[in-house]
This record gives C-alpha cells, sequence and structure tokens, in this order.
C-alpha cells in the first residue's frame, strides 16, 4: 500500500535522525515531485543534501516561498551564504553535476498564505532561573574588574612562598557565623494573587471535552503532578493512541520527571500520529537536548516545528535558550523579539528577554524588561532572580538585597537564591552577611561556584587549605572560564604541597586573563609554581613579563619581589 504524504514526511525525518540521509532524499524527492512549494520540504532536503552549494539552493527555495522563515535564514548564515532578496527565485546552474535535487524544478510561485492559530502560551517555568550561573559569575566579574572585590590576595613572602593572608578586605581570621543574622519571613506565593495581574494561559490548549480523563490529566498538567498526569494521559492514548496532543502532554511530563528516554518515545508518537504537528518536533528537540545530542538534529526539529506554525512562541524560546547556552545571545535575542512580537504581554517571554541582556550586559534593558514582566505576573518567581541580577549590575546593591530577601520568602530553599544574596552583601560591604548567605547557599546546594569559590577564600584566611580546595574545584568545575577561580585553585594547591597541578591550572588560565591585573596575577603565579617546583631559569621570564606591567595592576610586593628575582 502507497504511503500517504504524512507518512513519506514522518519517514523522511526519522531517516534523517537516524543518519540515512540517502531514504530521507528519496522521500523527500517524492514529495518535491507532487509538491515543489512547500517549504517544509525544501527545508529538511537541505539537511539531507551533500554538498554545501546544493545545501544553499534548497534554503534559497525556502525564503522564496516563506521570505520571513526564520530557519532558512539562521541555517544560511551558519553557512555564511547571502540571504537572497525577497522574491528572488533560486539559482540553478546549468550544469547541476550530482545534485541530487535536479529532477525537481524549481517553485514559480510566492509562498502561501499562513494558517492563523491561537496565540495564547503553557504554564510552567520553561526557562525559570535559565543561566543564573552565568549571570551571577558575570556580575563577580564586573565587581572584580571594577576593584569592588580585589582580584587578588597579597600573598609574597621574602623566600617567594604563597601565605595565607586573606582577600575580603577585613584582617584576621573569620569566625564561623555563630547565629544566624538574616531573617527571612517565609511567603506564600498565592498572598500575591490578591494583586491584579495577568495568568499565562497554556499556549497547547486543545480540550477534548467528551473525555473526562482528559481532562483530568490536563488538570494533573497544570498542577505540575507529573506521575499522575503521565498516568492519565497514558490512559486515554490506550483508546485514542491517534491523539498527538496527548502523546505530547505525556512527553512533556516524562521529560520533568527526567525519563529522557519515554519523553522521546512519546514525542514519536505525536509525530507518528500527525506529521504536521509543530509541538512534535517541539518536544522531540526538547529530548534531544536533554540528550546532548547533536546541534544538527535539536536545530532541525526546532527548525520544522517553527515551520509548521510560525506563531508557536514556545519553539522561538527554545531555539533562543538553545542558542544562549550555546554563547550566541545576538541570535537568542532575535528569536526573544520574535516571540515577544507574537506574544507581547507574555511575562515568560519578557523574563527570558531580560535574562539575554543580563548576559549581554545590558543591565539597564534587562532591569526595565524584568519589571515588566513581574508586573504583568507577579508570581513569576524567577523575574525576581533576573531583577536582582540586573539591580546588581547596575551597582544598585542595597535594592538588590531586598529584592532578594523577598524572593527568599517564597523560595527560601533556593541555593542560587542565597548565592546571589551572599553576592549583593558581598558588594555592599556586608561581609559578616556575605558569609552567612554563602553558607546557606552551599546548604542547599553543593555545587554552587560563587558560594564556593567565597567559601574557599575565608577557609584560606582560616588555615583550612584541605576545605578551601575542594571548594575551590567547585568554583572552577561550575566556572571553567573564571579566571580568578583558577588563581585561588592554583594558590591552594601550592599551599597543599601540590606545586605541578598548581602550575597545570595558571597555565590553564592564560587564555582568559584579559585585564592588566588579571596578566598580573598570571605572571606571579606562574613563577610562583615555577620557582616551587626549582625551575627559576623557567620562571624569570614571568618574573620579567610581570615588571612591564604597570604599577598599578599589582601589589607593591609582588614588583618589588619580580625585580629582585630579575637582577639578583
Amino acid at each position: 500500500m502507497a504511503l500517504t504524504k504524512d507518512q513519506m514526511l514522518q519517514e523522511a525525518v526519522q531517516a534523517g535522525q537516524a543518519g540515512d540521509s540517502a531514504r530521507a532524499r528519496e522521500l523527500l524527492l517524492a514529495l518535491l515531485r507532487t509538491d515543489n512549494r512547500e517549504p517544509l520540504y525544501w527545508l529538511l532536503m537541505s539537511t539531507a543534501v551533500e554538498s554545501r552549494k546544493e545545501r544553499i539552493y534548497c534554503l534559497h527555495n525556502v525564503l522564496f516561498l516563506d521570505p520571513d522563515n526564520s530557519a532558512a535564514r539562521h541555517d544560511l548564515e551558519l553557512l555564511g551564504a547571502d540571504i537572497p532578496e525577497q522574491g528572488a527565485p533560486a539559482f540553478f546552474p546549468e550544469d547541476e553535476g550530482e545534485w541530487q535535487t535536479s529532477e525537481i524544478a524549481a517553485p514559480k510561485v510566492r509562498k502561501r498564505r499562513k494558517r492563523r492559530v491561537d496565540q495564547a502560551w503553557s504554564t510552567g517555568w520553561i526557562f525559570g532561573i535559565l543561566l543564573g550561573g552565568i549571570v551571577l559569575i558575570t556580575a563577580v566579574f564586573f565587581a572584580t574588574q571594577q576593584g569592588i572585590i580585589p582580584n587578588f590576595v597579597n600573598t609574597a613572602t621574602p623566600g617567594g612562598s604563597p601565605a595565607a593572608t586573606g582577600s575580603l578586605g577585613a584582617a584576621g581570621t573569620p569566625q564561623p557565623t555563630a547565629t544566624r543574622q538574616i531573617v527571612v519571613a517565609p511567603r506564600d506565593p498565592e498572598e500575591l494573587l490578591q494583586a491584579t495581574y495577568t495568568a499565562t494561559p497554556r499556549y497547547l490548549a486543545t480540550p477534548h471535552a467528551e473525555s473526562a480523563v482528559f481532562a483530568d490529566a490536563l488538570a494533573a498538567y497544570d498542577a505540575q503532578q507529573w506521575a499522575e498526569a503521565a498516568s492519565r494521559f497514558e490512559s486515554y492514548l490506550a483508546t485514542n493512541p491517534q491523539a498527538a496532543d496527548a502523546a505530547y502532554y505525556l512527553g512533556q511530563c516524562r521529560l520533568q520527571s527526567g525519563e529522557i528516554g519515554a519523553a522521546m518515545a512519546a514525542f514519536e508518537q505525536a509525530i507518528a500520529s500527525n506529521a504536521s504537528f509543530a509541538y512534535g518536533y517541539l518536544g522531540r528537540a526538547r529530548a534531544l537536548i536533554a540528550q546532548d545530542a547533536s546541534t544538527a538534529s535539536i536545530l532541525t526539529d526546532l527548525n520544522t516545528a517553527l515551520l509548521l506554525d510560525a506563531n508557536l512562541v514556545e519553539g522561538y524560546l527554545e531555539r533562543s535558550a538553545y542558542n544562549l547556552s550555546r554563547a550566541n545571545p545576538n541570535r537568542a535575542l532575535e528569536d526573544a523579539i520574535a516571540a515577544e512580537a507574537i506574544a507581547p504581554n507574555n511575562a515568560l517571554v519578557l523574563n527570558h528577554k531580560a535574562q539575554i541582556y543580563l548576559v549581554r550586559g545590558e543591565y539597564e534593558n534587562a532591569l526595565q524588561t524584568a519589571l515588566r514582566a513581574q508586573e504583568i505576573d507577579l508570581t513569576l518567581l524567577p523575574s525576581y532572580l533576573t531583577i536582582a541580577n540586573a539591580q546588581q549590575g547596575l551597582g544598585l546593591y542595597s535594592e538588590s538585597v531586598q529584592t532578594l530577601q523577598l524572593y527568599l520568602g517564597f523560595e527560601g530553599e533556593d541555593g542560587r537564591g542565597w548565592e546571589l544574596l551572599g553576592l549583593a552583601h558581598q558588594l555592599n560591604g556586608n561581609e559578616s552577611f556575605a558569609r552567612e548567605a554563602f553558607e546557606r547557599a552551599l546548604e542547599f546546594d553543593p555545587n554552587l561556584p560563587s558560594a564556593a569559590y567565597y567559601r574557599g577564600i575565608q577557609q584560606l584566611e582560616a588555615g583550612q587549605n584541605e576545605a578551601a580546595l575542594s571548594n575551590f574545584r567547585v568554583a572552577v568545575a561550575g566556572a571553567a572560564d573564571w579566571f580568578e577561580a583558577r588563581v585561588y585553585l592554583a594558590r591552594a594547591l601550592l599551599l597543599t604541597g601540590n606545586p605541578s597541578s598548581a602550575f597545570f591550572e595558571v597555565n590553564a588560565g592564560a587564555p582568559l586573563a584579559k585585564s592588566d591585573s588579571q596578566r598580573a596575577q598570571l605572571f606571579y603565579w606562574r613563577a610562583t609554581t615555577l620557582e616551587a617546583l626549582n625551575q627559576r631559569e623557567n620562571a624569570l621570564p614571568d618574573w620579567q613579563s610581570l615588571l612591564n606591567l604597570p604599577a598599578s595592576a599589582m601589589p607593591a610586593e609582588w614588583r618589588q619581589l619580580a625585580q629582585e628575582r630579575t637582577n639578583p
């Protein structure tokens, strides 16, 4: 029995995902023979052909049919190819060689009118406190560059050995916090419902009025009761196996529960039931992200979802978040702006956009956008963290403390919230409060890089070198590009008798040293570790490099020691 177009499309997508490009091309060629005006077919064909030129040709056909197609533009930019003018037909050479699409005529018509779809959006903290760690590290880096937090410690001793004296500003050894000074009044987010605000509706609103089971499943889903919702969606699918939306919801439940394989199977079922169901591809992209799959597979599914539903807000946000996670905030912002154009009063969209501004260092834009998100939905608690981050970036440390005190009243066991509060107190000069906040952060999450970093500094000051070493390892593991964390890890390694590992850590941080003060740290500590390894001759170039830097970039003791080493 001949396959239907939907079945052929589904099989082509599956072949592409499995790496069987030949089978994918065969099926897509068959589809294009019947309809060469479908942008989705050309987009998928662009991933199945073998040559760069033919891929560009396919993508140009997509834009000829759909000039606003962001997926095709995205892929052309990745290929370093020009974006064609609107309405310009794709260039097809007379000598096409081995092109797999040579038998398919280029489309001669303009794109079809897009279908109108519901513009509501889904509930939940889809992005939550996205990249909170990166934003926090950025704030710490900003503070050290501005001199608010010291960049280095006074470590020079006559023998060139590192001492254990401090860097947090207060003299003497810090004492553990005997009593809790920070008082946070527990609150219920429901208190905020007394204020007028606009709730965020579920985007995929597909009620099955005839089924109480489906209604109960949705209610459990909205309440984030994932196991209960999954059980009810499975019951519904047992008698309605072609319900693509139910399969999608089941996949979301499994994904939220950490059952990635089961989630993938549910999303595959949704696609098999309806090859034009955008949410199936969106869900599968999320599962692929959770599996840390290849970028091409993830972007193919995200691009397909957006091609099938140009108003899919979640699709734009998911692709935006993915690009942000891959250190591409500019592209992430493009998709966030596209999502905002569709849903301008969506608090989740605005908070995500504000988080992108944070990563870009645009703190005023971040603050204003996050405040708009909070105004729309006071119960969107991640917006409080975004606001606090932006306030710290703007130097509004007291305001940041107030914001975080309020947030922790609702989320008192959020280690990242306590970590950010610790930084706010540190930047505001309240060292004892900062110490307590960092301690409480690590009680809830022992892998927080900034909290571990400051706790490690305190332990070094107290002579607790082994404990400090463990915390600096946490800091570097959580923020591999944090130069100061690597310097302190090297120092702890020196103090615990491991100069070879200390040299490795300092040297690994060399590409991260951007400012004069960071380069001073690099040269001083690398020279110090080399001397600890009895390699004084090899240390001389670093001592000389230290002297070539401005005197203001280092403690006077470092410069004096460098002069002694280079002029024995």
